[in-house]
């Protein structure tokens, strides 16, 4: 089983129970730089047998995706999906045994967009997307 590297939006922390926030690997973030950061950090600590990472946050309400601060997980939108690319050239996943990557929020696997950007992702970081 994976540990797994919980990853909340700042926007978010009212629905996080206390003890998930103060878990050792628990971050917050407002941005996607956070994430790259939070992920850049996780290669300091002694490394999991397998890693997951949970990206959690609320969801739009238009298109049920994932926001993780300000910056909306639309595989659509250039910069989310550069950034993504980035963190796939820079092979931190595979470094981190990275087994999985969950996007949590209200109805983000439901919507036909959090569908198409979960696919988009496991294609372009190459571990499943869920």
């Amino acid at each position: 089983m994976p540990i797994s590297l919980n990853v909340v939006s700042v926007g978010a922390l009212e629905t996080i129970p206390e003890a998930m926030l103060r878990a050792e690997r628990t971050v917050v973030v407002s941005s996607l730089a956070d994430l790259v950061r939070a992920l850049e950090a996780e290669l300091e600590r002694p490394r999991a047998p397998a890693l997951a990472i949970d990206l959690i946050g609320h969801s739009t309400r238009d298109h049920q995706l994932l926001r993780l601060g300000a910056t909306v997980i639309d595989a659509l939108d250039l910069g989310v999906l550069r950034t993504f690319e980035a963190i796939a050239r820079s092979g931190i996943f595979g470094q981190l045994r990275t087994a999985y990557l969950r996007l949590l929020g209200c109805e983000t696997a439901r919507s036909p967009s959090g569908q198409r950007t979960m696919r988009i992702l496991h294609s372009v970081l190459g571990v499943p997307v869920l």
